[in-house]
């Protein structure tokens, strides 16, 4: 029977348990992780550190399985964002025979903005508008609970905006440096 969550136990001879079609939860020496994998990512995520005597080490990891985005594009996205200082917007940067930014149809405001999730989605951007932080927020954290990585752009009005990104697993969250997800 195939289960969607599998729950593995990382002893020192391997995985010992029975795998999900969706995602795993993995004891391991570190403490409780969690393991995704979908068409565009690859993640492996500690949920819950602890030390766990007795099992075998488990890693953090990202991969993005087409490669890096490039930073090129995220330069176009926030060309894009600057744009409307005033209002919060929506990017998706999808994969089609390669990376390319699209904007769906969207409802913007101030204080929000809502919008049309795409196929093939490998990175969410939007932006708020000051003086919220480009920090993610409650709400961000109730609407990001998907497998993909996201992104929040602030101080629009700079000559540099902020940038600051994370991978979310079904609503667990890794803080990630760009470096990670730009080449």
């Amino acid at each position: 029977m195939t289960k969607p969550v599998g729950y593995l136990i990382n002893t020192p001879a391997g995985l010992q348990g029975e795998a999900g079609v969706f995602y795993d939860y993995i004891m391991a020496a570190g403490g409780l992780y969690l393991r995704a994998k979908n068409a565009h990512l690859a993640a492996t995520v500690c949920i819950a550190p602890q030390l766990v005597r007795g099992l075998a080490p488990l890693e953090e990891s990202i991969q993005l399985i087409h490669g890096k985005i490039p930073t090129e594009l995220l330069s176009l996205a926030l060309s894009v964002l600057i744009i409307k200082p005033d209002i919060e917007q929506y990017l998706a940067v999808i994969w089609k025979d390669g990376y390319t930014i699209k904007i769906p149809p969207q409802e913007q405001t101030p204080a929000s903005v809502t919008y049309e999730v795409l196929p093939d989605t490998v990175l969410d951007i939007h932006s708020h508008v000051d003086p919220v932080p480009p920090q993610f927020t409650g709400i961000d954290n109730h609407d990001e609970q998907g497998f993909g990585i996201y992104c929040v752009v602030g101080d629009l009005r700079n000559l540099f905006p902020t940038v600051t990104l994370r991978l979310g697993v079904y609503g667990y969250f890794m803080e990630i440096d760009k470096s990670e997800v730009f080449a």
